[in-house]
């Protein structure tokens, strides 16, 4: 180990800048490891703390996993929450609210939490510091009349998290939902099985590695290529040791020892860099909610088992790339395998994976997938296993299409720098395509993510196109009610101080939706409409799509006519005081049923409305892939650098032999950019076209869309990959000098 370590540090001044690049890498993917591992640790635990929730779930849809005991009473839950409508919501925000009830004989608690009596509430953190700070609101005043306290941290997915749990009346219990029958349902304990949590966790895991091998692959090139750099000259470091009597076990013992090191240093990197960002990290949001802090955390074994895998790997890569070495006591290094011409099986894998997506795409395929139950993955894990296939495909196929071009390449020109540039391509495909495969597999990835989440920006004009209430002004707000007795509340609602006018309207209910019947003499004031004839009414459908023109009657015609309202409010944080005041002046049950009551503003709905988890997938994407192609083009750029020190001797023969350097430049340039722009054009029309076939049976909203983002981001890295090359092509000059060369 003395030896070991006094060579490392006598050789480690020459060698700084290789085991810095193999140290950044390494910190590089540890940490890009360790917050994939802390995110997916963060979302397995908030299903775990919604146990208590997929219990009565699961018990809504399977009767028989609740059985009573003894005597005791059901703990009745609801989490349907019909009468509130949208009232169960803060600004743009929704509320989740539980509906409890509770016999004097019902033992089953939420943790040993009180089950509140009718009228009584418990709110979450964070909803209860809303409720404090904005007291005109009155949020309380919609749940209950009795403040219990905050709801424990087990009880809440987020610290952000809007959540209610209120208890009712046993009449309450009794009601119909329109929508989904019986809305209360008996729970006598709260299981969450075991395999619920493996699901759960295979499942997180699953998806979150998924993503974690596409974004981690370069950088295993990256570390790989680094390992590499400068081989020649540790192989004549190696075979001097050899000369003075070093055995081969020895040089091999400084060989991993060389890169325990380097590795070790860049996992403690990695790591600290981790610790610094891991604030940063929880304050990330997912789903629009961020992570429980502590959710949010590495397990020691895990970390131990991350860490040790990372330093195996490295020192692996750093054996795999001397293996083939002989190292000779007379102090010259020679290859003992000569590189051979890639074979025809290396297009296999890649034509596998091109192959699930086609049958995907045909009528057995899409009949397949969609017959699959809601609780059947097995087309997403083929999917995914196909888009595996055509990664890892591209990276093998990659050498053998390489050599392909190259032969066709040499054929038909009759340059010198081409002929020789794609006889060397040929020769040496395998190490060629090497250096360019981290971008091409960041192409496929990208072109795969950005296509994949480009139809965002369309779903985002969509949802407000498609959103009838963005018809209203800013300051507009309609309240909608379902209970045809309802009282009048037009003088009720203008005696507010929050509210500047407010006017009747009608509703008629149908198959095609509700039809709203606006007076002429008041719908410009509500909305961007009017009315361009001398008729009564103008007919509206806030639930449909936008129109231009609405169409205008004398006379409201249908049944299931029911009153609603238009509101003019002073400004848009009004609306919560709308709807805590529709909360408490209308009935929420009639007739044994929920009364519907809605209340829609147009500020919020000329907003994009589209899932939130979708929005988080969009902005991990571009992330992502911006950090794979910057990954990816650093890699290029260290392997072709080495590439060039490892044919020193070569290059110097060829100027020797009356090659100027602005021929060898081209030669070098030639060299990477065939392989690269070959190569890179398929891998981003496949990324494209698994995109479209991958999405299609999962979300008829997002589809796979080329937007202006996608062309710049790939058209950027393509030319960053040309200027990197373009930058290191000035070291050919030195390297090939005499003064260099002088004890060749």
């Amino acid at each position: 180990m003395n030896l070991n370590w006094l060579l490392f540090k006598k050789s480690g001044r020459q060698s700084l800048g290789r085991l810095s690049l193999t140290s950044a890498a390494i910190a590089l993917g540890v940490v890009i490891l360790l917050s994939l591992a802390a995110v997916t640790n963060g979302l397995v635990s908030q299903g775990q703390r919604q146990n208590w929730q997929v219990a009565a779930y699961k018990a809504s849809r399977n009767k028989d996993l609740q059985k009573p005991k003894g005597n005791e009473a059901p703990l009745k839950i609801s989490f349907l929450s019909g009468s509130f409508g949208n009232l169960a919501k803060w600004q743009d925000e929704d509320i989740s609210v539980a509906s409890l009830y509770a016999e004097p004989t019902t033992t089953l608690t939420l943790g040993g939490l009180k089950n509140p009596a009718p009228g009584e509430y418990y709110l979450s953190e964070s909803l209860a510091k809303v409720n404090s700070e904005h007291p005109e609101a009155k949020i309380g005043d919609r749940f209950g009349t009795k403040y219990l306290g905050t709801l424990p941290a087990s009880f809440v997915t987020s610290p952000d998290s809007l959540s209610v749990v209120r208890g009712v009346t046993k009449e309450e219990t009794l009601t119909k939902s329109d929508v989904a029958g019986d809305t209360f349902v008996d729970m006598y304990q709260f299981d969450f099985d075991d395999d619920a949590k493996k699901q759960l966790s295979i499942g997180s895991t699953i998806l979150m590695s998924f993503g974690g091998t596409i974004l981690l692959f370069p950088i295993v090139m990256f570390v790989a290529i680094a390992t590499q750099l400068g081989s020649a000259q540790r192989e004549q470091r190696y075979a001097a040791i050899r000369l003075v009597g070093g055995t081969r076990s020895q040089v091999t013992k400084m060989l991993m020892f060389e890169s325990f090191i380097a590795s070790l240093t860049g996992v403690v990197v990695g790591s600290l860099i981790h610790l610094a960002t891991l604030p940063l990290l929880r304050e990330f949001r997912f789903n629009g909610v961020r992570f429980m802090p502590d959710d949010v955390s590495i397990h020691w074994d895990q970390y131990l088992w991350m860490i040790s895998l990372t330093l195996i790997l490295s020192m692996l890569a750093n054996w795999w790339g001397m293996r083939h070495v002989q190292l000779s006591p007379l102090g010259v290094a020679r290859k003992q395998k000569v590189a051979k011409r890639p074979r025809v099986w290396r297009v296999l894998p890649l034509l596998i994976g091109l192959g699930l997506f086609v049958w995907m795409t045909l009528p057995q395929g899409k009949e397949w997938v969609k017959n699959a139950s809601a609780q059947d993955s097995t087309p997403i894990f083929v999917m995914m296993a196909g888009v595996f296939l055509v990664m890892f495909g591209l990276v093998l196929a990659g050498s053998w299409l390489t050599y392909c071009i190259a032969r066709l390449a040499a054929r038909r020109t009759k340059r010198p720098s081409m002929l020789i540039a794609s006889r060397r391509i040929s020769v040496q495909s395998k190490q060629v395509f090497r250096a360019v495969s981290g971008v091409v597999l960041a192409l496929f990835a990208g072109s795969f993510y950005l296509a994949a989440v480009g139809g965002v920006d369309k779903l985002n004009a969509d949802s407000i196109n498609d959103n009838g209430y963005s018809q209203l002004n800013k300051t507009a707000a309609i309240v909608e009610l379902t209970n045809p007795n309802e009282k009048d509340l037009t003088k009720d609602l203008r005696a507010q101080s929050f509210v500047k006018s407010a006017d009747k309207i009608t509703q008629v209910s149908s198959e095609e939706g509700s039809m709203s019947y606006i007076p002429c003499d008041v719908v410009s004031a509500y909305t961007r409409h009017s009315c361009p004839d001398n008729k009564k009414f103008a007919q509206i459908n806030f639930i449909a799509k936008v129109v231009k023109t609405p169409t205008t009657v004398n006379e409201i015609s249908g049944k299931n006519q029911t009153t609603g309202y238009l509101v003019q409010l002073k400004d848009n944080a009004s609306v919560e005081q709308l709807r805590s005041f529709i909360a408490t002046h209308t009935a929420a049950i009639a007739d044994g049923h929920d009364v519907y009551r809605y209340v829609a503003v147009g500020e919020y709905a000329q907003r994009p409305h589209i899932n939130p988890a979708i929005k988080s997938f969009a902005e991990m994407a571009y992330g992502g892939i911006g950090l794979t192609m910057f990954v990816a083009v650093c890699s290029m750029i260290v392997s072709t650098i080495g590439g060039l020190l490892e044919r020193r001797r070569s290059l110097l023969t060829l100027r020797l032999g009356g090659m100027t350097l602005s021929q060898m430049k081209r030669m070098v340039l030639i060299e990477s950019l065939i392989p690269l722009f070959a190569v890179s054009i398929l891998a981003a029309g496949l990324g494209v076209w698994i995109a479209g076939v991958f999405l299609s049976p999962l979300t008829d909203s997002v589809k796979a869309t080329l937007t202006p983002t996608y062309f710049i981001i790939v058209g950027s890295l393509l030319l960053a990959a040309v200027i990197g090359i373009y930058r290191i092509l000035p070291m050919i000059k030195k390297i090939t000098s005499l003064e260099e060369n002088r004890t060749e």
